[in-house]
């Protein structure tokens, strides 16, 4: 597996790749990194060629100019493609990544081939019943007694996941560092409902039965026209990452069966 760096107006984007054939853009969720989709990308890879960045403030990219909102998260995106000569890609986004594939796809419908927005959600009417846990997206401040590490580990470990995937959520955390929370906060501000019906390329409504945004899963698929709906019985909150055979497979299945 390739790891770069690409560079863009606003720096430096890190992103790992492997395989060849059509683009896969595999757009990773709040406050983590490309390293979420390194047990997807071999699955991936194996037909086309599967393409994970790191958005900026994450993982090893360089940081935002400022606290970016979805819009601009998906311009640094369009920005990446162009830094790697990709005219046209699909883009898998999972929870806040779908909602900037939204925006790549309603904005810049022409780089877009299709798009999988995997348990992407919000929080009014039918999301009323969704609950963040406790402080889960408040600022953490570095404090000379390191009990900020500890936060980040608990913010980690919230989901239950095997110690592995808490430790490497955590480490991510570490290199997000204090304004880590921004991508948590420009999901968390943007409500997709207005910009679905807007969505005109092929479209996955993905999600996972323990997944808290799996509620309005069904309700995103009928805002997305002619959009196809698959939910994955019994599947976990950051599937892509404790079931990534399953969550790759779905994906695949998609990506084979519909034209570009």
């Amino acid at each position: 597996m390739k790891r770069a760096y690409a560079d863009i107006p606003e720096g430096q984007m890190f992103y790992r790749s492997e395989g060849s054939g059509e683009p896969v853009l595999l757009l990773h969720a709040g406050v983590t990194s490309s390293d979420e989709y390194k047990k997807v990308i071999p699955y991936i890879s194996k037909k086309y060629r599967a393409i994970a960045p790191d958005f900026l403030g994450n993982g090893d990219s360089d940081p935002a100019p400022h606290a970016y909102d979805c819009l601009e998260h998906a311009r640094s995106i369009i920005n990446f493609m162009d830094a790697l000569n990709i005219k046209k890609a699909a883009v898998v986004g999972q929870h806040v990544g779908g909602k900037i594939g939204v925006e790549m796809a309603v904005n810049w419908p022409e780089r877009v081939s299709k798009l999988v927005l995997s348990s992407i959600g919000y929080y009014e009417s039918e999301g009323k019943n969704i609950q963040d846990p406790p402080n889960f997206r408040g600022r953490v401040e570095i404090k000379a007694d390191g009990s900020h590490l500890m936060e980040w580990w608990q913010r980690s470990a919230l989901w239950g996941h095997p110690l592995d995937i808490t430790h490497d959520r955590t480490v991510e955390y570490i290199k997000a560092g204090p304004r880590g929370e921004e991508l948590h906060w420009a999901g968390r501000n943007y409500d997709p409902r207005p910009r679905l019906p807007l969505v005109k390329c092929p479209t996955l409504v993905l999600s996972a039965t323990r997944d808290p945004f799996c509620v309005v899963a069904g309700n995103v698929h009928k805002l997305v026209p002619g959009s196809k709906l698959n939910i994955i019985k019994n599947g976990p909150i950051d599937i892509d990452r404790v079931w990534p055979k399953e969550f790759a497979e779905a994906v695949l299945e998609f990506l084979n069966s519909t034209p570009g």
